[in-house]
């Protein structure tokens, strides 16, 4: 089984890989991952906004560093609050069948943050993501997951008009940075991987 494969490459590579047949499966691991008064901050996730996990968590009496659920005086510096929580949780635009998190970004604090500063990290990823290379990672985020963003975020880039990548430039332009994560860094403690069985996110 394909999945069954990336769990066993992930774990392999020093990841907490797990597996869940559904979104509900995949809510329950996350409360029980964190804590009643722990922190965490939350990457631009549609998979995450699809599974509800950020309302979840706040009205358990986490701190969501989000603009949706963060407080008004915490907003103007909320990249660097999100990097100083004793989680990040994310989703990936793609990844490998060897396992390894490819994403592209225009801000770049959810990839830098993903990388580096937060000692725990939770990717959530549907099934949808799952592709067999690189190539073909950088590819389906190109045709794929920047078109829709672009269209959510009303950016003026080529691709929300072609569906194709314009290599374009300048204000709108989501693809400034691209990050290939192949393990855990030393200074992370725990990475978790939950793989849902579900198509999620873009």
């Amino acid at each position: 089984m394909k999945i069954e494969r990336l769990i066993d490459n992930l774990s392999s590579k020093g990841f907490v890989a797990h597996y869940c047949v559904d979104e509900k499966q995949a809510n329950d691991l996350v409360l029980g991952l964190i804590e009643q008064g722990q922190s965490v901050g939350i990457g631009g996730s549609m998979t995450v906004k699809q599974l509800g996990i950020d309302l979840l968590l706040h009205s358990r009496g986490v701190e969501v560093l989000s603009h949706a659920l963060v407080s008004d005086d915490k907003k103007p510096n909320l990249y660097e609050y999100a990097r100083h929580a004793d989680w990040y949780m994310s989703s990936a635009n793609a990844i490998t069948q060897k396992g390894d998190i490819v994403n592209i970004d225009g801000t770049a604090n959810r990839v830098s943050t993903l990388i580096f500063g937060v000692p725990n990290i939770i990717y959530l990823v549907g099934k949808n993501k799952i592709v067999d290379n690189i190539d073909q990672a950088i590819e389906r985020i190109k045709t794929i997951t920047c078109p829709q963003n672009a269209e959510r975020l009303d950016r003026k880039t080529p691709c929300r008009y072609t569906g194709k990548c314009g290599d374009c430039s300048g204000i709108d332009c989501m693809c400034n940075v691209t990050t290939i994560v192949h393990h855990p860094t030393k200074l992370q403690k725990q990475v978790h991987v939950i793989i849902i069985d579900k198509e999620l996110g873009y």
